[in-house]
């Protein structure tokens, strides 16, 4: 008899109706491959129309979610999820939630005394705010949203309403930030320990959507070359915001190196990219986990996650 999840019916819930579907579903046959690859039987559902109750007819117990963006990484499924009693990998409802909106998130790193861009959050019907005169050049980005969609850098006011507008398709909040020149690095974190410092090195002027999946240009350093100093301040922010927002299991906290020689944190991520070019792969390649053993490594640890989270309700019931 195997222990814990493995005597679970597992399915890896990919694909869904965000505008990081194709992401999503590449992450999810990924993952679906790589535990197959280990001798477990798990199915792959792509999350749109009914599949809540496909899982329930085929007594799905256990989810390990690939679904980035809007539903996968919100909330919205773990809500879902919990209510039908089914285990899933990574963060609760609750901290998936404010971690994918950047207009809830950064306030909180800022209060908690993390070096963040100054920002403003836009809204809707608030557009005419402007940017409260925070130098350009500025980027502008949708506050929920992933894979760098919908942002732009603005170099001069008259680009700024045009990033604007091309934010709000993506989301009814938007943030305003200061554009820090620096570093792009990144710290994936997986059962509360850093994994090594990741650095990219784009072509294109930042790490957008083309950078991340398309442009073979983009070259990786794992680990980042950092003086030791760097690296510990690097890591030391990346863990203090995933805790802030109560993540567990894993993520990916990504961070820029500024000339001032302080890391200023832009969003962690509870459900990083899972694919060949993913950077939270790469950076437990680089620490000796391969990837399959990363997703067994989540699974294992989500449960021991779940169990923990319904331990207090379980004693509360008894007495």
């Amino acid at each position: 008899m195997k222990p814990g999840w493995r005597n679970e019916n597992i399915a890896v819930l990919a694909g869904g109706l965000s505008c990081e579907r194709e992401i999503s579903l590449i992450s999810g046959k990924a993952v679906f491959d790589a535990l197959t690859s280990r001798g477990f039987k798990v199915r792959l559902v792509d999350a749109i129309g009914d599949f809540l109750n496909e899982l329930k007819k085929e007594n799905v117990s256990f989810a390990f979610l690939a679904l980035h963006g809007t539903f996968g990484e919100d909330g919205t499924v773990q809500t879902l999820l919990d209510a039908v009693g089914i285990r899933y990998t990574g963060s609760p409802a609750a901290a998936s939630h404010i971690a994918f909106d950047k207009s809830k998130a950064q306030p909180l790193f800022r209060d908690a005394g993390l070096t963040v861009p100054s920002f403003v959050i836009l809204k809707k019907a608030e557009e005419a705010r402007g940017h409260d005169g925070i130098s350009f050049p500025l980027v502008v980005k949708p506050a929920s949203a992933g894979s760098s969609v919908g942002i732009s850098i603005v170099s001069e006011q008259r680009g700024f309403e045009a990033a604007c507008a091309e934010a709000f398709r993506y989301s009814d909040t938007v943030l305003v930030e200061q554009h820090i020149r620096g570093r792009e690095l990144t710290v994936g974190i997986l059962g509360g320990e850093p994994l090594p410092v990741v650095e990219v090195i784009a072509k294109r002027d930042f790490y957008d959507y083309e950078a991340k999946y398309k442009d073979s240009k983009t070259r990786y350093e794992v680990p980042a070359t950092l003086e030791a100093d760097s690296a510990r301040a690097v890591t030391a922010a990346a863990l203090k915001a995933y805790g802030l927002l109560g993540c567990e299991v894993m993520g990916r906290a990504d961070i820029i190196w500024g000339a001032d020689q302080r890391p200023y944190v832009l969003e962690v991520n509870t459900i990083p990219g899972l694919t060949g070019k993913s950077l939270l792969p790469k950076a437990a390649k680089a620490q000796g986990i391969d990837f399959p053993d990363l997703c067994v490594r989540i699974l294992d640890l989500s449960w021991q996650s779940s169990l923990e989270r319904e331990r207090p309700f379980a004693v509360e019931g008894r007495t």
